[in-house]
């Protein structure tokens, strides 16, 4: 295979390398990426674990009728129960500081208040909760070992420390987070103290009225209709109206024109819900800025450990960090989002002089020799000092730092939660691309067809049934949803079943959902297979092309397999990178793919249309 070579990192001016400064070298670099949690520590465990418990215990728990002997009310450890249990679903995948204080919190109060008097099945499906908390514990105990695993592997690496270079700008990160979480916890702590009132105002007007007996005359799924003994007749809201029998008797109190069920107090639902909306996302972001805020006054205090490395930002903003031997950036170690931390050493300054913004990010693509200030780990703060065409750039980052997943490729960017791999070097040329000057074309195996197809047909089958269905009940919610959903599923089956991409001599033809699109071999700057199985084109000016859900990654990984859009990725970079390659004659008309999403459409139409007028 012939390869280019790759582009040399540029330089870091030697005024701005601190005496002593150690390259990470990529043996270092290696054996830190292989510090790594275990796979039961993995979120993919502890979190489908926690809510498959936690909603087995829900329907497991008795639910006790209201009555006059023991009334219903609002149910404080209840929301508290299920606050922590729908915050630790996320907590787990996300945060495992809050996740070490909220898992036995909950514990807690699993065991004092489910525990006891629990019947067999609620008494299992109690201990599986407790179960998938200490696990998902353990999980997130696990993930701060292997943080501080990483420090201290990433300060052995160095043994020298040296104090941040100049001042820095006023620490602003975590500042929005900080500032949105206090504002929901604000609106959260307002919820609690309506409902409180709401509940006292409720018991007030308790303790001042008049107990009556009436008679059950009916009901529906929000109220009951009684008679009192002097032949008045009164419809009471009511939580549990299946519980009351008609031709039964139930208590009612009454205080002027308030009145109310004796067996059913206030419940303060709604503010509890509203508590629960806000507290829950503004803890989150609370905790994250703070986080944020500490890990980067942290950097501040004192002098860190520091390495050289190489850096580069991939097209979607993040920079990658390489080892500093790794001159080709072969192999990301990490990656962040980084913001200029002093005047001078912004890089997105240059567009003020009329540069355009592709030059821009065609220079910052580029390899740079960079100083890394700071501790790497999952999760941390770093600071880097490195060149913009000669001059001195110092970077901050302005969100966490993320690892690459296990069994990514060589060469690929980090497929972390925030991005994935920009393919922008130069690529070697594929064994599979077979050049005769013809036009070539690529497009979907047999079974992607049969999923198009089996989807299509699904897709069309139920058009024509919602259809009649809404013809006979216009107000059907469900029906009119579901046709809303045919013209994006419509279109996926249509890219499933014969989405094409044909190279000839002038560039690419792009055949998608719905139309044929052109794109010249001097607009193309990337073509990329994603970690969620889609395939993307960049253009310029932020344009792209995207053909989504073609495969399974993870899958295909496993088994083995090589699909087609994988290939046609491969062999559509190397084109890029070799001009000579490229096919000398034109596509035919016909050649350049037709799409099949208006058919489809017309289909669905037609078939809905003689259904519902059947």
């Amino acid at each position: 295979m012939s390869k280019i070579p790759a582009p040399i990192p540029a330089p870091i001016p030697s005024g701005s390398v601190p005496a002593g400064t150690p390259v990470w070298s990529s043996e270092e670099a290696a054996r830190w990426s292989r510090v790594r949690g275990a796979l039961w520590a993995r979120p993919l465990w502890s979190v489908p674990a926690l809510l498959i418990a936690v909603v087995w215990a829900i329907a497991a728990a008795p639910e006790p009728p209201c009555t006059d002997a023991a009334p219903c009310g609002a149910d404080w450890p209840g929301m508290v129960e299920v606050g922590l249990a729908v915050g630790l679903l996320y907590w787990f995948a996300r945060l495992p500081e809050p996740a070490l204080v909220a898992a036995p919190a909950l514990a807690a109060v699993v065991a004092l208040s489910e525990l006891p008097d629990a019947g067999p099945n609620s008494l299992a499906a109690n201990l599986c909760v407790l179960a998938a908390l200490g696990f998902g514990w353990a999980g997130a105990l696990e993930r701060l070992v292997v943080r501080r695993r990483q420090r201290e592997l990433a300060e052995g690496a160095t043994g020298v420390r040296h104090p941040l270079p100049g001042p820095g700008t006023p620490l602003r990160r975590g500042l929005i987070p900080v500032t949105a979480g206090l504002l929901l916890v604000a609106v959260a702590a307002f919820c609690v103290v309506q409902g409180i009132a709401g509940v006292q105002d409720d018991q007030r007007h308790a303790d001042r009225a008049v107990p009556a007996v009436a008679k059950v005359t009916g009901r529906d799924d929000e109220s009951v209709r009684v008679r009192t003994d002097d032949g008045r007749r009164l419809r009471l809201d009511s939580l549990q109206p299946e519980v009351h029998r008609v031709g039964g008797s139930v208590t009612v109190l009454e205080d002027g024109s308030w009145r109310r069920l004796a067996s059913e107090p206030y419940d303060a639902m709604g503010p509890q819900l509203g508590a629960l909306a806000a507290g829950l996302p503004g803890l989150s972001l609370l905790v994250t800025g703070l986080l944020a805020r500490r890990r980067a006054a942290a950097l501040r205090r004192g002098p860190v450990p520091v390495l050289r490395v190489v850096e580069r930002m991939d097209e979607d903003g993040l920079v990658q960090i390489h080892a500093g031997d790794d001159t080709a950036c072969r192999r990301p170690v990490l990656a962040a989002s980084f913001a200029a931390d002093a005047p001078g050493g912004d890089e997105r300054e240059p567009a003020a002089d009329g540069e355009g913004l592709e030059e821009l990010m065609a220079a910052a693509a580029l390899p740079r020799e960079a100083v890394m200030f700071g501790s790497p780990h999952d999760g941390g703060e770093l600071l880097l000092v490195t060149t913009f065409r000669g001059e001195p750039a110092v970077l901050r980052t302005s969100g966490p730092v993320r690892l690459p997943r296990p069994g990514g490729r060589p060469g690929s960017a980090p497929e972390t939660e925030e991005c994935a791999a920009a393919d922008t070097a130069p690529t070697a040329v594929p064994e599979t691309l077979v050049t005769t000057g013809r036009p070539l074309s690529w497009g979907p195996g047999p079974v992607a067809r049969a999923g198009g197809a089996a989807l299509a047909l699904i897709m069309i089958g139920g058009a024509a049934f919602n259809a009649r269905a809404l013809v006979t009940d216009w107000t059907d919610v469900k029906a009119a949803f579901f046709l809303l959903c045919v013209l994006t599923w419509l279109g996926t089956a249509a890219e499933l079943l014969d989405w094409r991409v044909t190279a000839d001599s002038s560039g690419l033809w792009l055949s998608g959902r719905w139309k044929v699109r052109h794109l010249p071999w001097d607009d193309l700057r990337s073509v990329r297979y994603t970690k969620e199985g889609s395939v993307t084109v960049r253009m310029p000016d932020g344009d792209h092309w995207r053909l989504s859900g073609l495969g399974v990654p993870k899958l295909e990984r496993r088994f083995g397999l090589d699909p087609s859009c994988v290939r046609m990725t491969e062999e559509v970079t190397a084109l890029r990178d070799h001009p000579e390659l490229r096919p000398t004659e034109a596509v035919s008309v016909r050649g350049r793919g037709f799409p099949l999403g208006p058919v489809l459409l017309v289909l669905a139409v037609l078939a809905a249309g003689a259904w519902a007028l059947h």
